[in-house]
């Protein structure tokens, strides 16, 4: 499970990058149920609004091998430089962070409105519009059809303000 305002954003870079999502939200499920790892995530994480994912390489391997080549270029590329990810991630976790890294796993999160634990977000910002064809709809506006992303950062953000997974849906 995962917010579905993120979906176009995981195309492009499943598109761009052979990954595999181990998790996406983790929290109660509407009618009793939980999704997700129960317990396994820090106080305050993404995971608890469905605005993070964790990924390993599609060709599973716990040793950092050859496997594991394109999830460390994805985490290159979402945080060039370490503790500045790039737009529109708000925190990405691989080596150097606890718990994450080559092996183990890269954690990617988007910037969102401050929003409380198995919520949805008011907004979250994704890419600039990957995904989005001619005859789907964003804030009640048409949207054109964008020409093919680049193979790198797009250099931009969007917001969507409606959508998305909640807690109760």
């Amino acid at each position: 499970m995962i917010d579905r305002r993120l979906i176009p954003d995981l195309r492009w870079i499943a598109q761009r990058y052979p990954i595999y999502v181990t998790d996406g939200y983790s929290g109660p499920l509407p009618g009793g149920g939980w999704a997700g790892c129960h317990g396994c995530h820090v106080r305050g994480s993404d995971h608890l609004n469905g605005l993070a994912v964790d990924i390993v390489p599609l060709e599973p391997s716990s040793r950092c091998d050859a496997k594991w080549t394109a999830i460390t270029r994805l985490a290159r590329w979402a945080e060039p430089v370490q503790g500045k990810p790039v737009l529109p991630f708000r925190w990405i976790g691989y080596d150097g962070d606890a718990g994450h890294g080559c092996g183990h796993h890269l954690h990617l999160s988007w910037n969102h409105a401050t929003v409380r634990p198995h919520q949805l977000a008011e907004w979250v910002e994704v890419f600039p519009a990957p995904g989005l064809e001619g005859g789907e709809q964003l804030r009640g506006k048409k949207v054109t059809k964008t020409p093919k992303a680049p193979a790198g950062p797009s250099g931009g953000i969007s917001q969507y303000k409606t959508g998305g997974i909640g807690a109760g849906d």
